[in-house]
């Protein structure tokens, strides 16, 4: 089936090579429908698609030591993981998780899914975070954290990015379902789950950038650019100027970059003075959206719903998905 895309979701996997999950233009705004797109440059056939029905939310590298994988995964709203590797398709499910599936216990959505040490974790709507053990074996790990399917609405809390360090050291964050979405963020030791204070300006947090164990980076709605650790706490670096809707964050060649609702934006913490600053690529025309950015070794990515580039560190080359018409 041939269809134009909108991407949601994108994950960088080499300096040539990179995933992205789209849903259908044509389709119902919630059709269960989603293509998992690859390209590879070094390839023939650039590009590589798996559809699936149903909507995924996340795309992660799962890699562990004690099992024979070396996959993307993708995980759906209801709790469906599927690999995408060198094997047979292979799909897992999350107990309880979702909403309309069945086994759903009335938490609600997923949002991320993330390898943190040697395992894979996801969370989601009412606190829900979930490790998986083995094979088909995922199991609550929120235990203080996940709350009663008949919260009220104002109290609920949404996890919108788990990742982190290592298993002893894991943040989770999102949003409270009252007025304005206060953040919300939270730290697991390996044992207990705490809430973080955060700056009185941070906004509802979307996304996380793990650079080290002491600089961990939170963004979000209103501009929200937080740095810092549980340990020591947090400072936002952003001004009342940065109001943009900061989707995702990541490191390159000593920089910070943000895809937002706005474009493609960078922040260099060697000069703070600076603030947040738009990317000016060159392309013609310039990235047209943005919404992930992610880095691989000398190879920087932005996929955007539609506008897909990449960067060497020296020149912006924009990649065409054959499902949507050239950016021209």
């Amino acid at each position: 089936m041939s269809v134009e895309l909108t991407f949601t979701t994108a994950m960088a996997y080499t300096d040539t090579s990179a995933y992205a999950a789209g849903s259908g233009d044509a389709l119902d705004t919630f059709a269960r429908f989603t293509r998992v797109v690859c390209y590879d440059a070094n390839y023939h056939h650039l590009w590589v698609r798996h559809d699936q029905d149903w909507r995924a939310v996340a795309l992660a590298y799962f890699g562990p030591q004690h099992e024979n994988f070396d996959d993307v995964v993708v995980l759906s709203e209801e709790g469906d993981v599927r690999y995408i590797g060198d094997h047979d398709p292979l799909l897992e499910k999350i107990p309880g998780a979702g909403v309309f599936g069945a086994g759903a216990k009335g938490w609600g959505y997923l949002a991320d899914i993330q390898q943190i040490g040697d395992s894979l974790y996801a969370c989601g709507y009412k606190g829900q975070v979930y490790k998986r053990y083995g094979p088909n074996d995922w199991d609550h790990v929120d235990k203080g954290l996940l709350q009663d399917p008949k919260t009220a609405q104002e109290h609920r809390i949404a996890l919108s990015v788990i990742n982190g360090p290592h298993e002893n050291a894991i943040y989770a964050a999102g949003y409270q379902h009252a007025d304005w979405l206060p953040p919300k963020a939270f730290f697991f030791n390996g044992t207990l789950w705490r809430e973080l204070e955060l700056p009185a300006v941070a906004e509802r947090i979307v996304n996380m950038y793990v650079e080290s164990e002491a600089r961990i980076w939170m963004c979000g709605a209103n501009g929200t650019l937080l740095l810092g650790n549980a340990q020591d706490g947090f400072k936002s670096l952003s001004t009342v100027d940065d109001n943009q809707l900061f989707t995702s964050v990541c490191k390159f060649q000593d920089k910070m970059y943000l895809a937002s609702n706005l474009g493609l934006f960078i922040y260099d913490p060697a000069n703070q003075d600076a603030g947040i600053q738009m990317v000016k690529t060159n392309l013609m025309p310039e990235l047209q959206d943005a919404n992930i950015v992610d880095s691989y070794d000398k190879v920087l990515w932005s996929i955007g719903p539609k506008d897909i580039a990449r960067f060497d560190g020296t020149t912006w080359e924009r990649i065409d998905h054959p499902d949507n018409p050239p950016i021209r």
